[in-house]
């Protein structure tokens, strides 16, 4: 399969994720169903666009891009198991977890520059949806610290 098909098809893939997120978000309370739909919208955004790299970017037609389907296959079970985890435990504590581990494991960034990402991220997210929106996050374990 050509380096530009497989990216086609992963574009595709995405797309059924955000539309996913979209059609799911209809069934919340209008307080709740902006975030979902923002995220809905920019996952296919950035669908088309990785389509539309992709065909740029190809490399010659002698080469052969490679995909590691063992981390590809580790990082969705890791995604799924933060999607599970994340309404007991708690957005504020399943999300920097999830993002350290993913800086670490795609080797996107050392330990502390991770932490600090996604420390800022989370104070970034609670600010913004929690205290500004007033919009529900779930609070899991720290439920009892941030309601106010």
């Amino acid at each position: 399969m050509s380096y530009f098909m497989q990216h086609v098809l992963f574009a595709l893939f995405s797309f059924g994720v955000g539309l996913f997120f979209f059609l799911t978000a209809q069934s919340m309370p209008d307080s709740a169903r902006l975030f979902p739909q923002l995220v809905a919208a920019l996952i296919f955004l950035l669908s088309f666009a990785m389509a539309f790299n992709a065909r740029r970017s190809a490399p010659p037609s002698g080469e052969k891009a490679r995909i590691n389907v063992v981390r590809v296959v580790v990082y969705s079970l890791m995604t799924a198991a933060y999607i599970a985890v994340t309404e007991k435990a708690g957005y504020f504590v399943a999300t920097p977890l999830f993002m350290i581990v993913s800086y670490i494991y795609l080797r996107a960034a050392g330990f502390l520059k991770a932490a600090l990402i996604a420390a800022l991220f989370c104070v970034f997210v609670y600010l913004l949806f929690v205290r500004f929106l007033n919009l529900p996050v779930p609070l899991g374990l720290l439920e009892p610290l941030l309601s106010a």
